[in-house]
């Protein structure tokens, strides 16, 4: 196994994406370097992370910037389907965690809007 404790914290500029799949079980929010999307340029945002993001292209009027940090109560809904399985749900979408302190409809508007991003992430695993 890696020692990943002398890591040095990434940079990341790109794109924020709603990112999902199977067995993702709703969005996860990433940053896709340089806005090309492929998996080996997709960053998942994690707690500790840091965030910054821009209002459009020019990166000159900041959106929204902060410590990344998850919670994974607020907007919990039952499924549909099955009423004992609950999670969060923005816009009738499922999602994984939500920015704490941050209204969760503007949040998610963010990566659905593919907004420019810069990305510090403080552990990374790569």
């Amino acid at each position: 196994m890696k020692d990943l404790s002398n890591k040095k914290p990434v940079e990341v500029e790109g794109v924020l994406e709603a990112f999902f799949e199977t067995g993702t079980e709703g969005i996860v929010w990433s940053v896709v370097k340089g806005g090309d999307f492929k998996y080996e340029n997709l960053f998942t945002l994690e707690n500790g992370d840091l965030l910054t993001v821009f209002n459009d292209a020019s990166k000159k009027d900041v959106l929204w910037q902060g410590e990344v940090k998850l919670e994974y109560e607020n907007k919990k809904r039952p499924h549909p389907l099955n009423p004992e399985y609950k999670k969060q749900e923005v816009f009738g979408r499922w999602v994984n965690g939500l920015q704490e302190n941050a209204d969760p409809e503007k949040w998610a508007q963010m990566f659905l809007d593919e907004k420019p991003a810069k990305l510090i992430k403080n552990n990374p695993k790569i």
